[in-house]
């Protein structure tokens, strides 16, 4: 009885090699191309991540110096109505207050130019350069009736100025805690981002190794279609060879 014909034995044995060498070659090239842009892509997701994430924890580190080198101003000012009696220790304290008052300011035009670079909303920075240096200026103008020789001078000129490092001491405590939740917010979505993408790889890898199993099976039945219709002293020539 004769085997019924199937769409491959209307095929020459030519043409049956071609689609099959074919088959695997676009399976290749599309593996490769494939496997190739999610090196890139995963490489380019990895960078900004990361690069992001330092971004973020210089930001807040940024954001925790200000706040200390504030509260050593404040310090600083005390040390002067303290110990200015004495003309080698006021000349110090007045230095470092000038110093610390000098890195507040740098800190905070950092803090404003870095959570601008990531999109962060912080309006409160602004305010906080603002009265920041109100209070220096008010602090140097109380300064001016200061007088070491004078015990009592110290207490009226600390009655001037008293309370008034209260407000940006609040302000730069917000600012700090309000770039951590943001931050905090920021990595956890990045993180989110980086499995979503991760999860999408992995769909798409089952799908290619689906494909190769499949073009696998096809050039198996492919070949095994090609030698059954080959006449048997082909298929002896071949065993032997």
């Amino acid at each position: 009885m004769k085997e019924p014909n199937t769409i491959f034995q209307d095929i020459s044995v030519r043409r049956r090699v071609i689609i099959t060498i074919g088959i695997f070659t676009v399976l290749t090239v599309v593996i490769g191309l494939f496997g190739l842009i999610a090196v890139v892509e995963t490489n380019k997701r990895l960078h900004q991540s990361v690069s992001e994430g330092q971004m973020m924890i210089k930001t807040v580190d940024t954001a925790r110096q200000a706040q200390v080198h504030f509260k050593r101003q404040v310090q600083e000012w005390k040390n002067i109505l303290l110990r200015g009696n004495d003309q080698h220790l006021y000349e110090g304290h007045l230095r470092a207050f000038d110093e610390e008052d000098r890195r507040v300011k740098e800190e905070l035009q950092s803090l404003s130019s870095m959570t601008a670079t990531l999109g962060l909303v912080v309006p409160e920075i602004s305010e906080a350069i603002t009265v920041h240096e109100k209070l220096s200026l008010q602090y140097r103008d109380a300064l001016k009736d200061y007088n070491r020789a004078d015990l009592k001078s110290a207490v009226l000129v600390d009655q001037r100025v008293r309370g008034i490092d209260r407000e940006p001491t609040d302000q730069i405590d917000g600012i700090v805690a309000k770039i951590e939740m943001q931050a905090d917010k920021r990595l956890t979505a990045v993180e989110t981002l980086s499995k979503t993408h991760l999860e999408v790889y992995q769909s798409l890898s089952f799908f290619l190794i689906f494909l190769v199993l499949v073009g696998v099976c096809f050039g198996i039945f492919n070949a095994w279609s090609i030698l059954k219709d080959l006449p048997p002293e082909e298929n002896d020539r071949n065993a032997e060879g």
